[in-house]
């Protein structure tokens, strides 16, 4: 699939969103910027991260606060959009999915996300303080 990627200022530098990037970059060994994808027929998206040499794509969910039905949709939207972008609009890329520990509660439990994102190879990192990351298992 044809389509060019554009700079995105979707997150200000000091915005939890920046700062987990920049720790999963370091984790990965790629620098992750957002960018707006558009592909050939005009349709575009944002993504939180990717690469210059597009290895790697990256969503954000760093909520924090109660778990309620709107954090699961946002959840399995990104994966959606990830396995998607992976799949088509950048084939080969590794979809990553970064949470915060709050969001990692609903991904260590049995249920159709965690096993989804698994059998999707999506892979799961949770942000840890005060700024990294590891493998949500």
């Amino acid at each position: 699939m044809t389509m060019h990627a554009l700079s995105s200022h979707r997150f200000g530098p000091d915005s939890p969103e920046a700062l987990a990037s920049e720790a999963l970059g370091r984790a990965l060994g790629v620098a992750l910027r957002p960018r707006r994808l558009v592909l050939a027929d005009g349709t575009s998206l944002e993504v939180e991260g990717l690469d210059d040499d597009s290895t790697v794509v990256a969503q954000f969910v760093l909520n924090e606060g109660a778990v309620r039905s709107p954090l699961r949709n946002k959840i399995a939207a990104d994966l959606f959009k990830l396995v998607w972008v992976a799949s088509t609009v950048v084939p080969g890329a590794r979809p990553v999915l970064c949470v915060s520990p709050t969001v990692a509660s609903l991904l260590t439990r049995r249920g159709w996300l965690p096993a989804a994102a698994r059998d999707l190879g999506v892979a799961l990192f949770v942000v840890t303080a005060p700024d990294g990351v590891k493998a949500l298992e």
